[in-house]
């Protein structure tokens, strides 16, 4: 029907009342036909087309008591939407009063609060009651009230108690609809309202009702416009009341309140719009706890994903950024949690933090660098987190792990270690990835320096977790590309901190082992107690808690277990692979657990640190594929090393794959350098399992080869390779034959002296036939006739390859002279042969590289090389035949630690002196070369000297409770200083003030507060004795004497340590002093040796810099 036909009347007239009086309704099957016919009919009238005046009777009706109280819930359900027909075709006017719209009301809400029960007969009109209000926008009317908020108050608290997430979608936003038009109708929203709405997000109800946290989640941003002056007075009226009652309180409501904003931030940021300077005005009030609380939520509330606070309110997140710098730690320590998470949620935003994250790695207060270290950890690497973090972040958290307390370190450590995991596998496939995170490695294992077992214990820990990772991946093969991935991007330094950690755990293995042999003896053994109580304290002092581990050990002993015992012997074991070590850990865990579970937690570090989950027999035959040539060139070198520190640490993973690592195939490539490692890691096998070289004909065959036509390097390898086959004595002399009668006239090799020297050491029977033609050609013909002088001064340092063939054939034979000398038994060794090769390595030392003195100022790159070898022939010598290097010798090697080259003295002193001396292949008479290194121009070489003293030379000592070799070498470092070309007797205080330098490394290496007694009454102890060999010399020995004692008393003053008379008998080494006898002792003048003019210009800053000694000409 259109408009122009005319209003549209209600042509049902229903009969609802048994009477006129309306007080009793018709009969309940008779009301729900009348009412069902009534609500059918209001359902299709149009607002624009009724004539409202046909309503007028229903309308009244329809209020009747007996209908909206009536005790069917049916008949209240029907009449609720009838009364909500009519209300929609009135509109915007509604035919009732207030009081009669109030009434109509609390029966709407009386009906809706019943949707929960969707599968009620009646709720599909109570849907469409909703339904009516939502669309009809029918909740104005009630705003329109003057007492309206108890109405409103009524609506949200049912309504939001009604919503389920069971519910239908449209039910649900038909809700919201409503709810709405109730905050947004009003002139004000009543404050249970707001409170309604509020409580809503606490974390409770959102797990209580998800449904309607998302309903006031909607309804506050919707009508954000409106919510915001109330949620504001709120908060204010919180804080208020917080601050009046913070006297002895606490700040429980305040702490709600502002995790209530948080919430409101996640879901309706729009309605913190004056909130948000509430939190900025809290970041500077005196409450350190309200600073702490504000910057914590200000904090998070910058990290929402999706929103960009900081922009819309930039001077707040300018005050916040202030905080990082606050006085108290706790807000500090708010502060670095919050900003380290940016790096996660607002990448962008966190790159203006780099600065100031940095700056907090590095805070005066522990706590700050903890939480810092801990937040970074907890980071998840995506690329956008990557490329946020700056690289000076990464830096100063790798400084962290050196820090000075160890939670500190700890937290550091697993910080880097997590960031690597997260990014390794990216390092492959990106430079970029690798240049900012593949030094994280190296930053860890260099941590191997610092020499702490908590650190040490950490390291371990997370090495083959989360830096190799091994758990996740199924292969060796991919193990063992993860493990060189690594490896590769290692510093040189990291590389030995790598490997020192690889000896650690072997040196624990052994203490272990021999542990678990006690603890499978007979119990009736009375020293196999001891015994086990001597190794507990030894392993356990390898880990953190050392208490606690040496009881769990020694309550494991007591089990007697052979299960367990046999379990934790296997996973130490180098036959063992990676899966039989994690099943046999495994196991015996499992059986520990059963027998003593409260040993789990003391012994755990000890079965982390042996288990061989690092370094694996499994990993071996893949390493030696990488070495070979058919490996990838990238990893070539990392596979090589790594196969070179198996040999030395754990031969027996080697020998179980010999038959890979010999195959004769590797040694036929056309690659000189292939061929060259490959015979590299045979040379590394035969060293570190003698007789396990494997023999057949062919590999005889392809080695001789090698020795008579390969390369130097080829050749002395193969020699060598061949002197370690059992039963190939009768190939040794055929090629040492060979070899020698290639030495005539001009006609040699390098190649073919290379080999003789191996022969020479480890076949010297073979050799012996030979030696005195071959010593007769090398010193006669070949070094004689080397051109070692260079007039226009000393050449630049070149590599050995760059000499020329004859050039290293010379080098070559001066090792070979060595070698001999110190690989001959000694029955076959004339006096004469002897000397020939001593005398020869002592001039070319002397000389500077040469056999004669040099007339010229300078020496050829040949002459360094020769000076170099011949200092590491007479100190191998020294070795094997310790009296034919005397003092002098010891002396000119001194002078080589000094050499003008910086690559001859540095090579002399770190790979041949220090390594022989920690080995203790020389005697202590050459300890103090090493502190001759106090003017070296590189740090780093003093740096290695000062480790190597402080770290393994000043653990040797003759005997228990007697003074280190380090100690009682004081005596001779000054012997030596008395006898050096540039002490200058004319002018003394300079003297005095150029050997103080020497003097003062000694005590930076060696002195203490428990030794400088000592070491005092070492240096005094010289003035009872003179020079052996030159009594010229002994006022020099004697002014040496009398500044080492001024420098070790200034060092005990700066240092307050007590200087007290040493109460034990000194002697002095009589190679080098005799004693003075009585009538010399009364003789001695007593006066002061050490010039005062050099003490008093002691006391005054230096006037300028020393210069370093200069070698003089010989």
């Amino acid at each position: 029907m259109s408009i122009e036909d005319g209003p549209r009347a209600l042509s049902f007239q229903p009969k609802l009342f048994a009477n006129a009086s309306q007080k009793k309704a018709v009969s309940i099957s008779e009301l729900f036909k009348q009412l069902k016919k009534l609500s059918k009919e209001l359902n299709g009238l149009e607002q624009e087309t009724v004539d409202t005046q046909s309503l007028d009777a229903v309308t009244r009706q329809l209020l009747a008591p007996s209908l909206l109280r009536h005790k069917e819930a049916g008949v209240v359900a029907y009449v609720s939407c009838c009364i909500a027909d009519i209300l929609r075709l009135y509109a915007p006017e509604a035919p009732y009063s207030d009081d009669e719209i109030k009434e109509i009301f609390n029966v709407f809400i009386d009906q809706l609060q019943l949707l929960g029960d969707t599968d009620n007969q009646f709720f599909a009109l109570r849907e469409y009651l909703l339904s009516s209000l939502a669309t009809v926008r029918t909740p104005a009317l009630v705003a329109m009230q003057p007492d309206a908020e108890e109405t409103i108050s009524r609506f949200f608290t049912e309504l939001f108690g009604v919503v389920s997430p069971g519910q239908p979608h449209n039910v649900q936003m038909q809700i919201l609809d409503v709810l709405q038009q109730l905050v947004e109708e009003p002139k004000t929203v009543p404050q249970d309202v707001v409170d309604v709405i509020l409580v809503q997000f606490t974390k409770r109800r959102q797990q209580d009702n998800p449904a309607a946290y998302q309903l006031a989640s909607d309804l506050a941003t919707n009508t954000a416009d409106v919510l915001q002056k109330y949620i504001y007075q709120y908060f204010n009226d919180v804080i208020v009341s917080a601050a009046q009652q913070r006297a002895g309180g606490t700040l429980d409501d305040l702490r709600a309140a502002h995790r209530l904003i948080l919430e409101l931030n996640r879901a309706a940021p729009g309605t913190l719009l004056n909130v948000v300077p509430q939190l900025e005005e809290e970041l500077s009030v005196e409450d350190v706890e309200i600073r702490e609380l504000a910057t914590s939520v200000l904090g998070e509330m910058f990290g929402e994903k999706g929103f960009t606070l900081a922009k819309r309110y930039e001077a707040t997140w300018k005050a916040w950024k202030g905080r990082r710098a606050d006085a108290s730690a706790q807000v500090r320590v708010q502060w670095i949690e919050r900003a380290a998470a940016l790096y996660q949620h607002q990448p962008q935003l966190a790159r203006e933090l780099n600065a100031h994250v940095t700056e907090k790695l590095n805070d005066v207060d522990e706590r700050v660098r903890v939480a810092a270290c801990q937040a970074l950890g907890q980071l998840e690497m995506g690329a956008a987190t990557q490329g946020a973090l700056g690289d000076d972040v990464i830096a100063a958290l790798g400084e962290r792990c050196k820090d000075r307390r160890p939670g500190v370190r700890a937290e550091a450590i697993v910080a880097l270690a997590t960031m690597y995991s997260q990014v390794a596998d990216e390092l492959e496939q990106s430079v970029a990835a690798r240049r900012k995170w593949g030094g994280i490695p190296s930053t860890i294992f260099e941590l191997r320096y610092v020499n702490d077992v908590d650190i040490d214990s950490k390291v371990e820990s997370i090495m083959t977790g989360a830096i190799l990772n091994f758990a996740k991946m199924r292969d060796d093969r991919t193990r063992c590309r993860r493990l060189l991935l690594v490896f590769d991007s290692l510093t040189a330094k990291a590389q030995n901190g790598f490997f020192s950690y690889m000896q650690r755990q072997r040196d624990i293995i052994r203490l272990t082992d021999s542990f678990l042999e006690l603890c499978e003896r007979d119990a009736s053994e009375v020293a196999a107690e001891q015994q086990q109580r001597a190794l507990a304290a030894k392993i356990s002092q390898c880990f953190p808690d050392r208490a606690k581990l040496e009881s769990g050990l020694l309550q494991l002993a007591g089990l007697r277990d052979s299960e367990v015992c046999q379990g934790l012997r296997q996973t130490m074991d180098a036959h063992s692979d990676m899966r039989l070590v994690r099943r046999c850990q495994k196991s015996a865990l499992k059986r520990l657990s059963s027998l003593a579970p409260n040993l789990l937690d003391p012994t755990a570090p000890l079965w982390k640190c042996v288990g061989l989950t690092t370094i694996n027999r499994g990993l071996v035959p893949p390493l030696i594929e990488n070495a070979s040539a058919r490996g990838q060139a990238q990893f070539r070198t990392a596979a090589d090393a790594l196969l070179a520190y198996v040999a030395k640490v754990f031969p027996e993973m080697l020998e179980l794959s010999k038959d890979e690592l010999f195959a004769v195939d590797e040694l036929q490539a056309s690659e000189p350098g292939a061929v060259e490692e490959r015979l590299a890691l045979m040379v590394r096998f035969a060293k570190a399992v003698p007789g396990a070289v494997p023999r057949s004909t062919e590999l005889e065959n392809r080695l001789a080869a090698l020795v008579r036509t390969g390369t130097a390097v080829q050749a002395k390898r193969a020699a060598f390779v061949v002197t370690q086959m059992a039963g190939a004595e009768a190939l040794c002399g055929a090629l040492c034959g060979d070899l020698a009668g290639s030495l005539n006239g001009d006609q040699f090799t390098a190649a073919a002296l290379a080999a003789l020297s191996r022969f020479a050491q480890h076949a010297p029977a073979a050799y012996a036939t030979y030696a005195d033609r071959v010593g007769q050609f090398v010193v006669q013909t070949l070094l004689r006739g080397a051109e070692t002088d260079n007039a226009g001064g000393d050449a630049d340092w070149v590599e050995r390859a760059a000499l020329g063939d004859a050039g290293v054939a010379c080098v070559y034979a001066v090792k070979l002279l060595a070698r001999w000398l110190a690989g001959a038994e000694r029955a076959g060794v004339t006096r004469e042969a002897a000397q020939l090769v001593v005398g020869a390595l002592r001039q070319l030392v002397r000389n500077g590289g040469a056999l004669q003195a040099r007339g010229g100022t300078g020496r050829s790159a040949l002459a360094q090389h020769l000076e170099l070898a011949a200092a590491a022939g007479l100190l191998r010598v020294a070795g094997r035949w310790e009296r034919l290097v005397g003092v002098a010798d010891v002396q000119s090697l001194a002078l080589v630690v000094q050499d003008a080259s910086f690559e001859v003295r540095s090579t002399f002193l770190l790979d041949k002196l220090v390594p022989a001396l920690a080995a203790r292949r020389v005697a202590a008479r050459f300890v103090p070369l090493v502190f001759l290194a106090a003017y070296e121009a590189e740090a780093g070489v003093r740096e290695h000297v000062r480790h190597a003293v402080s770290q393994r030379l000043a653990q040797f000592r003759p005997t228990a409770g007697s003074p280190s070799l380090v100690e009682s070498s004081l005596v001779r470092l000054l012997h030596m200083l008395a006898h050096h070309p540039d002490w200058d007797d004319a002018e003394e205080v300079r003297t005095l003030e150029l050997f103080a330098t020497y003097i003062e490394f000694f005590i930076t290496c060696v002195c203490s507060a428990q030794n400088v007694s000592l070491l005092f009454c070492y240096a005094g102890a010289m003035k009872r004795y003179k020079d052996r060999a030159s009594e010229q010399r002994t006022t020099r020995l004697y002014v040496a004497s009398e500044l080492a004692q001024y420098l070790l008393r200034e060092k005990s003053l700066s240092a307050n340590w007590p200087l007290n008379v040493y109460p034990g008998q000194l002697t002095l080494p009589d190679d080098l002093f005799q004693a003075l006898s009585d009538d010399e002792r009364a003789e001695q003048p007593r006066k002061p040796y050490l010039d005062p003019a050099f003490v008093a210009a002691r006391a005054r800053p230096a006037a300028g810099k020393r210069s370093r000694p200069a070698k003089p000409a010989s």
